[in-house]
């Protein structure tokens, strides 16, 4: 038990060296020797090593062990439910995303042939400028990637979407007419 009220008065201890190989420790054979005090005595003991400290440090474990068993039985008690969250918002059924719907390819058929129009455009007005080669090469290769990125953003989704929703119908009558013109032009 620690003594936290007073100090004890240490007595000089004997060794046989004149000073002590290891200040504040005292060795049990170093008690029995004969010779100087040792040189803890004469510089008093380090703070860190007092009756007040180690009494300190006692109540500081003890007061962390509370607050360890205080939280453990604190989370260990059973808690409320936390109330229900909201419902979020139901998307009406009719309503489709028409940027997730639709047909991939057709969209990227709408993209190239959009950016190829764009670099069809830079073509000609490059050569219409009487740039060199290299110029023009350089007008149609940036207009194309500019029109293709530009493409998947803002009004010109809308638009790309658009025109494969048109594309496909293109599509579907232009192989109903060539079906039907087919089956009624076929020799035999």
């Amino acid at each position: 038990m620690i003594n936290p009220q007073g100090r004890t008065a240490r007595k000089p201890v004997q060794t046989f060296l004149p000073t002590t190989i290891f200040p504040n420790r005292d060795l049990a054979h170093d008690r029995q020797r004969r010779g100087a005090l040792p040189m803890a005595t004469f510089r008093g003991r380090p703070a860190f090593a007092t009756d007040d400290w180690m009494f300190e440090q006692q109540l500081r474990a003890e007061v962390e062990a509370e607050g360890w068993r205080s939280l453990r039985e604190k989370l260990a008690a059973p808690q409320a439910l936390p109330p229900p969250a909201p419902a979020a918002a139901a998307i009406p059924a009719d309503f489709v995303d028409h940027h997730r719907a639709g047909s991939t390819i057709l969209k990227a058929l709408v993209r190239f042939m959009l950016a190829g129009f764009a670099g069809y455009l830079a073509y000609l007005a490059a050569v219409d400028s009487r740039l060199g080669e290299f110029e023009i090469w350089l007008a149609v290769g940036s207009s194309f990637v500019v029109a293709l990125a530009l493409s998947m953003f803002g009004a010109a989704r809308e638009f790309v979407h658009m025109a494969a929703e048109t594309m496909r119908w293109m599509l579907l009558i232009g192989v109903g007419l060539g079906a039907t013109y087919f089956a009624f032009n076929w020799p035999g």
